[in-house]
């Protein structure tokens, strides 16, 4: 088409799904950890009854439990997705960014936010110890990760 003054749009034939799904992820962990929703689950305890309501305590624990399941529940042999890394790096963005006060967060979720490093790092420890069955990319990321926690 050069040769009647137009030029062809060139982009990637293939679909960022990799991109894409990070994003997603990103913005659903953004919004359950952000000030607001912290400050209102941090308030459950003032209110009624607390142990039948969702705790700031509560969310940091599934959070945590859940994202990091291959190191909090290390069995074996196991090798992490590049979704489940992906997510995982912006998990550990966002509880670094918590207790280095980079973040707006609520003094109780910073609080958690260092609990849980320190809990992930004697899990990943454990896992990193153990786990010589651990695949090349899935022991780099683990490294970093731990090495990340200890640095800040």
């Amino acid at each position: 088409w050069f040769h009647w003054g137009e030029t062809p749009e060139m982009a990637a034939l293939d679909y960022p799904i990799y991109d894409r799904i990070l994003f997603m992820q990103t913005i659903v962990l953004s919004e359950l950890l952000d000030y607001d929703r912290l400050a209102r689950l941090r308030d459950v305890d003032l209110r009624g009854n607390p142990t039948e309501e969702l705790r700031i305590s509560d969310l940091f624990d599934s959070l945590q439990t859940s994202i990091w399941r291959e190191v909090v529940q290390s069995q074996g042999k196991f090798k992490i997705s590049t979704l489940r890394r992906g997510l995982q790096r912006v998990h550990l963005d966002a509880m670094t960014q918590m207790v280095l006060r980079t973040a707006d967060a609520p003094d109780d979720a910073r609080s958690l936010a260092w609990y849980h490093l320190k809990q992930l790092v004697a899990a990943l420890n454990d896992t990193l110890r153990n786990g010589n069955k651990l695949d090349t990319l899935t022991r780099a990321h683990l490294e970093e990760s731990r090495d990340r926690i200890l640095k800040t």
